[in-house]
C-alpha cells in the first residue's frame, strides 16, 4: 500500500471513530475514552513537523474532520463514498502543513 493511499485510509478510520464517540457520547454514554487519537501517526507519516504549531494543527485537523458528523453513516450506500471524499480533502488539507 502506497503511503498516501495509507494516510487516507487512516484519516478515514479516524473520521468513522470520531463519529462513533461522539454518537454515543450524545446518548450519554461516556465514551471520549475510545478516540483513537491517529492524528500524530497521520501527521508523522505526512513528514509534518507538528512541534512548532502543535494546537494549531491539531485545531485545525479537528476541525476538518467535524464535517463527519453531519454525513448520515447508517445510509448504506453511498457511505463509502462520502468518508473517502472528506479523508481525501481532509489530506489535500494537511498537506498544506508540509515544511
Amino acid at each position: 500500500m502506497q503511503t498516501e493511499q495509507l494516510i487516507i485510509s487512516l484519516i478515514k478510520d479516524d473520521l468513522i471513530n470520531n463519529k462513533l464517540v461522539n454518537g454515543l457520547n450524545q446518548l450519554g454514554l461516556c465514551a471520549s475514552d475510545y478516540h483513537l487519537h491517529l492524528s500524530e501517526t497521520i501527521f508523522s507519516l505526512m513528514g509534518i513537523d507538528s512541534s512548532a504549531d502543535d494546537d494549531k494543527l491539531l485545531d485545525y485537523y479537528i476541525q476538518l474532520s467535524s464535517a463527519i458528523q453531519s454525513v448520515n453513516l447508517s445510509d448504506i450506500t453511498g457511505r463509502d463514498a462520502i468518508v473517502e471524499k472528506l479523508a481525501r480533502a481532509i489530506y489535500s488539507e494537511l498537506l498544506q502543513w508540509k515544511v
